[in-house]
């Protein structure tokens, strides 16, 4: 993206600059994809010119053939990427998610997300003439920005999208542009979570407001992803467990709510209790606000974005000096990072944390098929006597 212009040079060609020299301005092109700056004289009639001719080039390059007007109004090869895309958002309201349940809110959310990264790449560009290098580039564009999961699943999704356009005879069979894109490489740059840092967080959370410190004890003593702590009911606890149907795979889980970690000194009854204590009477969910928001009233469910600002908020609250101590020069953790951590702590005392979590390994996935629908049971630890 092109800076602030001075207002003496608003009518300039994009990325073209001058530097004073004793004959005057020089002029020159700065390569917006290399950052390279090539030298064009004293002339700013000819500097403009082929700094014109230099962007026209490089967006010809960039872009898909547009659909010509006679082309779309014949129907001759003229369905382009925007009109596929609306047909390909409609085929994936149709199709069903998981276990044949509909797809949950924020699934349908990252898709829209994912489609209109789509539609401004790709804009009106006609659907024949997308190459693998139009999709590279877009590829290219999300790991520019350090963004490579993001590229990953941008890859994936434009790889389906393609290979919708084949089912629907939109694009010849075999052409699927997307498919032969490397996929890019994703170094973890996300620090783990120690409890002597969890411990920090949670001290820091109780100068807040109540359902933060509720979250994060939730988090750690259920192992449960940040969706599913969002949603827990005051209802869910019964018959001496927490009851956990994970948004996610649909495994239901029967969690004792005797269960806790030493480590901590509570268990997931007692932060129930305390957040009735300090909750709003009347509320369904464990976490809830307790003072009216701009677009909540006290008692509303704490959404899942809410928890996460508010995890990113106490990181922020940590001094520069701490972070290089704890993490170095890797991200700080985010909430999920609680999550890994509650299993490397129930992994110590006993607890089995592949039903805890959900992980779906094969011996797993073949216990939850066998089920049925019934609900899996987390069994206590044994007690190790002395």
């Amino acid at each position: 993206m092109v800076g602030r212009r001075q207002r003496a040079r608003r009518n300039w060609p994009d990325y073209l600059i001058a530097r004073k020299k004793a004959q005057g301005l020089y002029y020159y092109w700065r390569d917006p994809r290399t950052g390279r700056e090539y030298g064009l004289g004293y002339d700013f009639a000819e500097a403009a010119s082929q700094a014109r001719e230099a962007n026209s080039a490089i967006l010809a390059e960039r872009q898909a053939p547009v659909a010509r007007l006679a082309d779309r109004l014949s129907g001759q090869n003229g369905q382009t990427m925007a009109e596929w895309l609306d047909k390909f958002d409609a085929i994936l309201l149709r199709r069903p998610g998981k276990r044949g349940m509909e797809r949950s809110p924020n699934t349908l959310k990252t898709d829209r997300s994912r489609i209109k990264h789509l539609r401004e790449h790709f804009g009106e560009a006609l659907l024949a003439g997308i190459t693998t290098k139009h999709c590279n580039d877009l590829i290219e564009r999300f790991i520019a920005e350090g963004k490579q999961r993001q590229a990953q699943s941008m890859r994936s999704f434009m790889i389906d999208c393609f290979s919708e356009a084949e089912a629907a005879g939109w694009i010849p069979r075999d052409s699927n542009p997307a498919s032969i894109t490397r996929a890019p490489q994703v170094n973890v740059k996300r620090a783990r979570l120690t409890l002597e840092q969890f411990m920090a967080y949670l001290d820091q959370a109780k100068s807040g407001y109540p359902w933060l410190v509720h979250a994060l004890q939730l988090a750690i003593l259920t192992g449960q992803r940040i969706g599913d702590v969002s949603n827990i009911k005051y209802s869910d606890a019964h018959d001496g467990f927490l009851h956990v149907v994970q948004d996610k795979e649909g495994h239901k889980l029967r969690i004792p709510l005797a269960l806790g970690l030493p480590q901590i000194g509570l268990t997931i009854e007692q932060v129930i209790q305390s957040s009735r204590r300090f909750g709003v009477v009347g509320s369904k969910y464990v976490l809830h606000h307790t003072v009216a928001r701009t677009l909540c009233k006290r008692g509303d469910r704490v959404h899942e974005q809410a928890i996460s600002k508010a995890f990113l908020r106490l990181t922020q609250k940590i001094s520069d000096e701490q972070r290089k101590a704890w993490w170095g020069d890797k991200d700080p953790p985010t909430f999920h990072e609680l999550r890994s951590l509650s299993k490397r702590l129930y992994d110590e005392i006993g607890v089995d944390t592949k039903t805890l979590l959900g992980h779906s390994s094969e011996e797993m996935a073949a216990k939850y098929r066998d089920m049925r629908g019934d609900w899996m049971t987390v069994k206590l630890p044994e007690i190790k006597q002395a």
